[in-house]
């Protein structure tokens, strides 16, 4: 299953020595691996403070502000207020707030050093730590003070806001856009032939497997990737003002499109990368990349319906007035694109959901009352909606493709059935489908604290997830991407961002049957904050994909 904090790729961090008043911080919870956040964007007095999953909104950034004799306040970014010992509280359990900024003794902080470069955050009235209650790893966990046990739910990591490799806001806001664009052939020339046999020779206006991933610029540079991935999602803009307005507004940085801060316009999230990525260079001299955005905001959908993931999102398409902002908000998302050559994966999980209510075109969807200009015509089911979303991308973004997302969790026991829910929501009108390997490294999976499972690769386990993809692809007549490619390597030592996996290795050592099975991309990164990045594997995949392009490639078939 898709992960939205597993496009967050850290690249440095800061520990209670080399904290800098100047930047702007995450505070990353060590036992959940998610942030410390102000909830729902709230600015007022009192605001409650809990743990999310990393969205790169400003309400998720906070500032060190010096209160001498080594405490500090913590200020929020998107509310100006800072981390408060509520009412003054001496009781354990009792709870961490948002305040306008007395620089009294209960919103002051000691960071005291823990393992790893992890801090205890202490406060200074009540000697208390920080933390999330009772261990929990669920977005929304309530951050409160308790007694100082140094346990992982209160150790924090500090990680500069700038630094990921996906989600959050860019480590740049600006640079040139290109004057124009090289043309290529973006869309597959021809389809996976039932049956097997080489037809798709084409894919992105390569002849080969791509190879890229989620990763800072420094590594993007140390080798010829040819793509880079983001997730976009966060609940619609409320209003179409948002879309036409000239300058963002601080009150808007919870949407995707005013990700970047109120000095930018509306979208400069997406067309900032889009150029971003087109000026990319390998060696010194130009190689530019492509961009795969991972379209996530059903899940969104789904909490404004007041149900959360999956059950939520069901509720949300089948209300005209929520759709209706959806279908705004993805519209405005294809016109940033415009004419850039990208690749969207179109919602992963939520098709998932939708197969495990049965027949596609059986779930309500309020498909052509949401958007009557584009999908009037369309059934009003989820079956409709897909085709609606596809149909869009290619009138909005007509040098895109876009991508459907396989979430199909039964493919051990049911691929067929896989195959036909796929026909009826009409993923044959897509470019291509999308496949997610692991959200996790397998090291990471294998400690009894994570379940303990054995999510490492013998060739018959990967044999049969190719299988898989092959018979996805011939189902549907599409090549297949695969993303969120963990990225440990067998040299790591099952510590914090440097879990062991296999599956690196084990793709670029079989990379012909990669391409038989239809694949023409594969996409790399972490899919939670713990896991080892392509900052923290010893350059195992920058290597291999050197050695990969020195070799020629591999061809599609």
């Amino acid at each position: 299953m898709a992960v939205v904090a597993g496009s967050v790729v850290v690249v440095n961090t800061a520990s209670a020595g080399t904290v800098d008043p100047k930047t702007w911080y995450v505070l990353v919870n060590r036992n959940s691996g998610k942030v410390l956040d102000g909830r729902d964007f709230a600015t007022h007095d009192g605001a409650a403070v809990v743990q999310w999953g990393r969205h790169g909104g400003a309400n998720q950034q906070w500032r060190f502000i010096d209160a001498g004799d080594g405490y500090y306040r913590l200020q929020n970014r998107n509310s100006g207020k800072v981390l408060d010992d509520h009412n003054w509280s001496k009781t354990a359990g009792s709870d961490i707030v948002q305040w306008s900024d007395r620089n009294g003794t209960n919103q002051q902080f000691e960071l005291a050093e823990s393992p790893d470069g992890y801090v205890r955050l202490i406060n200074r009235f009540s000697g208390m730590a920080v933390e999330v209650h009772n261990a929990s790893k669920a977005d929304g966990g309530d951050v409160v003070q308790y007694h100082d046990r140094g346990g992982a739910n209160q150790q924090w990591q500090l990680v500069p806001a700038g630094s990921v490799g996906s989600a959050g806001t860019p480590t740049e806001t600006g640079g040139s856009a290109p004057t124009s664009r090289a043309p290529s052939d973006t869309r597959p020339s021809s389809s996976p032939a039932a049956g097997g046999g080489s037809s798709t020779t084409r894919f992105m206006g390569s002849d080969t497997v791509l190879i890229g991933g989620s990763m800072s610029d420094a590594s993007a540079t140390a080798a010829p990737f040819d793509v880079r991935y983001a997730y976009v999602h966060s609940q619609p803009a409320p209003s179409s003002a948002y879309y036409s307005a000239s300058r963002c507004q601080d009150a808007w940085k919870s949407w995707w499109g005013c990700w970047s801060g109120s000095t930018t316009a509306p979208g400069n999230y997406v067309t900032w990368w889009d150029d971003h990525v087109a000026q990319a260079t390998y060696k010194g001299s130009p190689h530019p990349q492509k961009f795969f955005w991972t379209w996530y905001s059903l899940r969104d959908l789904g909490d404004l319906a007041g149900s959360g993931d999956g059950p939520g999102e069901v509720v949300a398409i089948n209300r005209v007035d929520l759709l209706t902002r959806y279908m705004n908000d993805y519209r405005f998302f294809l016109q940033k694109i415009g004419n850039s050559h990208d690749m969207i994966d179109l919602e992963p999980d939520f098709w998932g959901y939708v197969r495990s209510l049965g027949n596609p075109h059986q779930v309500a969807a309020q498909v052509s009352g949401a958007n009557p200009t584009d999908c009037g015509s369309q059934e009003n089911s989820a079956a409709g909606l897909s085709r609606c979303l596809i149909a869009m991308a290619h009138k909005y973004a007509p040098n895109t493709t876009v991508g459907f997302h396989l979430s199909c969790w039964d493919w051990q026991t049911d691929t067929q059935g896989c195959a036909k829910d796929y026909a009826n929501l009409g993923a044959q009108n897509a470019d291509f489908l999308v496949a997610d390997v692991s959200d996790r490294d397998a090291g990471w999976y294998a400690q009894p604290a994570h379940g303990g499972h054995d999510n490492f690769w013998t060739d018959q386990k990967a044999t049969a997830s190719l299988g898989f993809y092959r018979t996805m692809a011939e189902s549907v007549g599409k090549p297949v991407v695969l993303w969120q490619i963990p990225v440990g390597n067998k040299a790591q030592n099952n510590t914090l961002n440097h879990y062991k996996d296999d599956k690196v290795d084990w793709f670029f050592a079989h990379m012909d049957q990669v391409a038989n099975a239809h694949v023409a991309g594969l996409l790399f990164g972490a899919g939670q904050q713990e896991q080892t990045s392509v900052e923290t594997d010893g350059g195992n995949l920058i290597d291999k994909t050197v050695a990969y392009r020195n070799s020629g490639g591999t061809a599609l078939k």
